[in-house]
């Protein structure tokens, strides 16, 4: 009987989810007879997905297919290649050039990361732009993990600052943000759907980040 465990079967239903390219599926509950190969192969997925917890199992295993819709889902070893990660990182992408409109659970999921991230380290809105990690602008490596979107961070203030950080180091940092930014602007201000969420969730964020910090300093 093969041991592996429940995050392990997790990850291989979902894998399976996407391998059958649309069509309807059960997931797996008898893994008792799984072969030794796959037992390694969700063991590595496991430790992935430990080491990189902004990265979903379903964002992950379906990017191959957003990139490329036509053509089947990879088989599971694929997953543990780099290939694998380059897919995702591209689909991710993808997803930040569609339309800002089409990006507003995104974009709220964003502010509800900046202001538990805000609440966390008992800092107002205000300062998140400038807070550090090791010396590293924290937004940055939000936005490298996609845990923040590229609207978000406009609404909440001048980024331009940031292109005069040592060239190397912001693209390190920040990938080709400010290859980018340029493009995000025009979307941005071209959206009045969206100027209007961001600044509706600035100032719901600056409240409650006002609140929360004074109560819990008295």
């Amino acid at each position: 009987m093969s041991n592996i465990s429940q995050q392990e079967k997790n990850i291989y239903n979902c894998f399976l989810k996407y391998f059958r390219n649309g069509l309807p599926y059960q997931p797996r509950k008898d893994f008792s007879n799984i072969s030794p190969t796959l037992v390694v192969q969700l063991r590595k997925l496991n430790a992935f997905f430990s080491k990189f917890p902004h990265i979903t199992p379903d964002d992950f295993f379906g990017a191959p297919r957003e990139l490329h819709p036509d053509e089947d889902c990879p088989p599971i070893q694929f997953f543990i290649t780099r290939p694998a990660i380059r897919a995702y990182s591209l689909a991710m992408k993808k997803r930040e050039d569609e339309s800002p409109e089409k990006q507003l659970d995104k974009i709220k999921e964003s502010f509800h990361y900046i202001a538990m991230f805000c609440l966390k380290n008992r800092i107002q809105l205000d300062d998140y732009l400038n807070h550090k990690t090791r010396s590293m602008p924290t937004w940055m490596q939000h936005y490298r993990e996609h845990n923040v979107n590229p609207y978000a961070l406009i609404g909440l203030g001048n980024l331009d600052r940031f292109q005069m950080m040592n060239e190397e180091e912001r693209i390190i940092w920040s990938g080709d943000f400010f290859e980018r930014i340029d493009a995000y602007k025009t979307r941005f201000f071209s959206s009045e759907k969206t100027k209007s969420l961001v600044k509706e969730a600035v100032k719901k964020i600056k409240e409650f980040l006002k609140k929360e910090l004074q109560t819990a300093s008295v």
